[in-house]
């Protein structure tokens, strides 16, 4: 049976000390800042101005963060007790993450990005990842990057580099989409912001406090998800979620309900088909932009330079 896991990521109240980026139907996850096992800085990730303005200058367009989930090449590391907690709960190929976090809507002022007083922040989804493969890179993984003949550089994954602990742990994304069946996704993705990807009921009063489907509800029939068997967390409509921990498993039994649930949340996210025709898009944009800046090169000298 393919299992559903709500991973946490993204900012928190201690870990970047802010909510990430939303700005209408945009979403932003902010990597959390790191020292250790990255080369990535914001400036890298074009986050560099956007963290430093909203953070009051507290966190630098240099800083390094951990680039992690990276839903532009489709991978995702685990390691500690939350990787433990995959692995005991038989976390395999096939499943599918679906990544929420604390977000919160921004508007500019003054040419600086501020975040709204409208919105006190909630939670969210913001991408997903069904898992393609499962690597083991262990304590020491440089063997994984000398595997694929790539030396370190800005964009590798953090857990590919360094030192980490025994079960340090890569999930590559499956190449397309075949849980639930959604067939129309690559496996891995962004979701825009809308109410269907909004998880916090009302978070003026709790935002922990999520809108709950039935078919993961255990007080009608539902799975329930790990880390929640507090029966007094489930209400009607809702589930508060736990304040820590990263993965919550849940093992649908009710399919063709989540099925549903699952068709509403992709709403917000983009087919295959639409993935290539904007990425053809962009690349007839600056073929064109290319040719006109041949075709119009001695005018631009003559501007430039007389």
């Amino acid at each position: 049976m393919t299992k559903i896991i709500f991973s946490r990521k993204g900012f928190d109240s201690s870990t970047g000390g802010m909510p990430s980026y939303k700005r209408d139907q945009a979403l932003i996850s902010f990597p959390i800042p790191s020292q250790q096992n990255t080369l990535t800085t914001y400036s890298d990730i074009g986050l560099g101005k956007i963290i430093k303005e909203l953070s009051n200058n507290k966190l630098q367009p240099t800083d390094t963060c951990h680039f992690d989930p990276n839903l532009e090449y489709g991978e995702f590391g685990q390691v500690g007790a939350a990787q433990t907690h995959l692995e005991n709960n038989n976390v395999k190929v096939g499943d599918l993450f679906l990544f929420w976090g604390w977000f919160r809507e921004t508007l500019t002022i003054d040419k600086r990005t501020v975040f709204s007083n409208k919105d006190p922040g909630h939670y969210r989804f913001f991408g997903w990842l069904q898992i393609g493969e499962i690597i083991h890179l262990g304590k020491d993984p440089s063997w994984y990057l000398k595997e694929i003949k790539e030396n370190p550089h800005s964009m590798s994954h953090p857990h590919t580099i360094g030192q980490w602990k025994k079960n340090n742990t890569l999930y590559l994304a499956s190449k397309k989409l075949d849980a639930f069946g959604l067939n129309d996704y690559y496996g891995f993705g962004q979701f825009n912001a809308s109410e269907n990807t909004n998880l916090s009921i009302d978070p003026s009063n709790k935002k922990s406090l999520w809108k709950c489907p039935r078919w993961l509800n255990p007080r009608f029939g539902g799975c329930g998800m790990t880390y929640h068997n507090d029966m007094k967390r489930w209400q009607e409509k809702t589930v508060e979620v736990v304040g820590r921990g990263q993965e919550f498993i849940a093992e649908p039994q009710k399919i063709e309900d989540c099925k549903n649930w699952l068709k509403i949340i992709f709403k917000d996210a983009k087919t295959i088909k639409e993935v290539e025709y904007f990425k053809q898009l962009s690349k007839d944009i600056t073929e064109e932009a290319l040719k006109s800046a041949y075709l119009h090169k001695d005018q631009w000298i003559r501007d430039t330079f007389h």
